[in-house]
C-alpha cells in the first residue's frame, strides 16, 4: 500500500546562466504494509516535505554566486542545480524521515502553456 502527498512551494534556481522562478509542487510517496492500519500520517507527510524545501524558500539555488536578485538570495550547491538535481537533493533530504520512501516528484507549475515533472524512483 502506498501513501502519496504533495505540498506547494516557490523558490528560483539558476539553470544554463539564467535565473528564475517557479511555483512548484513537492510530492513524495511511501510505501508499507498493505495490512497496516496506517503507513505514514498524511499530515506528518505534508510537514516532511514543507520542512524540506523551506530553507529554499526566498532563496535561488545556483552553482555560481551572482549576489541578490529580484530579492532572492543565492544558496549555492555544488551542482548546477536542474530540476534534475532538485529532485536527487529532495530525495536525500527525505529518504532518513521517510524510511518506505519509494517516489519524489518535482513538477514546476504550468506557467507558459507547458507542464514538467521530474520523477525519481527507488529502484
Amino acid at each position: 500500500m502506498i501513501i502519496s502527498a504533495s505540498v506547494q512551494a516557490r523558490w528560483g534556481h539558476r539553470v544554463d546562466g539564467l535565473i528564475h522562478t517557479h511555483a512548484w509542487t513537492v510530492s513524495a510517496v511511501v510505501e508499507g504494509d498493505p495490512e497496516a492500519d496506517k503507513i505514514h500520517p498524511a499530515d506528518e507527510l505534508e510537514a516532511t516535505l514543507m520542512a524540506t524545501v523551506e530553507p529554499w524558500r526566498g532563496h535561488y539555488l545556483t552553482h555560481e554566486d551572482v549576489g541578490e536578485w529580484k530579492g532572492y538570495q543565492p544558496m549555492m550547491w555544488d551542482r548546477e542545480p536542474t530540476v534534475e538535481e532538485i529532485a536527487r537533493r529532495l530525495w536525500d533530504g527525505l529518504i532518513s524521515s521517510l524510511p518506505g520512501l519509494v517516489e519524489v516528484s518535482l513538477e514546476e507549475a504550468a506557467e507558459f502553456d507547458r507542464r514538467r515533472v521530474v520523477t525519481l524512483r527507488r529502484h
